[in-house]
């Protein structure tokens, strides 16, 4: 498993829907800044930059999973690598590992990027401290992008179809955070009486538990240097992580390979 894990990583580095994922972070990344820097008539806050491009990562890591775990598919490589290996669940273990270190690579690139560059360009109000922290809680999201799309891929196992799939299922997780969020945002009062947009009780509860489990949640979260429950974050997404490693693992096993 080791010697397929090193050689996936060497494919992955070479890989042009790699090399393309980065280019589109790093590119977003610039576009935002441009916005910010150019658009507003006050100085604007180093805190409020590094983590905006996060809004389209989701998008952006399932096309880079879906493509390159769906290669093995598309290619006929799949018997190959199967036969390498004693069971299955190691070519499994092997894609999700890859899997979440290029999400995690395309996360870390976008944001060294942008707090590389914007700290000429915008007001330094970023502790060292508060940037570990919220970087190790996008790290654990990266790893839930990463194990869940890898097991989209493996699951459906035909390239085109995984691409769609997890490209709809992107889109869906950042309606639903966009939903969450709007309703999350509502302050009780409003001009002095009572809003009725505002969510609370065991709903509030809910729609929290949803906002934080979901990657696109984590990122909108992130972006505003407001994340009101990491701990709970950080765990969701080791516990989501090993549980779709685990519920790929024994899928995959009885899959009919065709």
């Amino acid at each position: 498993m080791i010697r397929l894990m090193r050689a996936d990583l060497v494919r992955l580095v070479k890989s042009r829907a790699f090399g393309l994922s980065l280019a589109g972070m790093l590119a977003l990344s610039t576009a935002f800044m441009v916005m910010q820097a150019t658009a507003m008539d006050y100085s604007v806050p180093l805190s409020r930059v590094i983590f905006l491009p996060m809004s389209m990562y989701g998008v952006a890591a399932a096309a880079l999973v879906s493509v390159f775990a769906g290669d093995d598919f598309s290619g006929g490589f799949i018997r190959m690598k199967l036969l390498a290996v004693r069971r299955r669940s190691s070519y499994v273990l092997s894609q999700i590992f890859v899997s979440c270190t290029a999400c995690a690579a395309l996360y870390t690139a976008a944001t060294v990027f942008t707090a590389a560059i914007g700290r000429f360009f915008f007001e330094n109000n970023v502790m060292a401290s508060d940037l570990v922290r919220f970087y190790l809680l996008g790290v654990s999201m990266s790893l839930t992008c990463g194990a869940l799309f890898a097991a989209v891929t493996l699951l459906l196992g035909e390239k085109t179809r995984a691409v769609v799939v997890c490209m709809a299922s992107a889109f869906g997780m950042l309606f639903l955070a966009m939903h969450t969020n709007s309703l999350l945002v509502q302050d009780r009062y409003k001009d002095g009486v009572l809003n009725p947009k505002y969510v609370g009780g065991i709903r509030r509860m809910v729609y929290g538990i949803l906002h934080d489990l979901n990657p696109c949640g984590q990122a909108a979260q992130l972006s505003t240097w407001e994340v009101p429950h990491p701990i709970r974050v950080l765990l969701l997404n080791l516990l989501l992580t090993a549980a779709l490693t685990v519920l790929c693992c024994r899928l995959f096993e009885r899959k009919n390979i065709n």
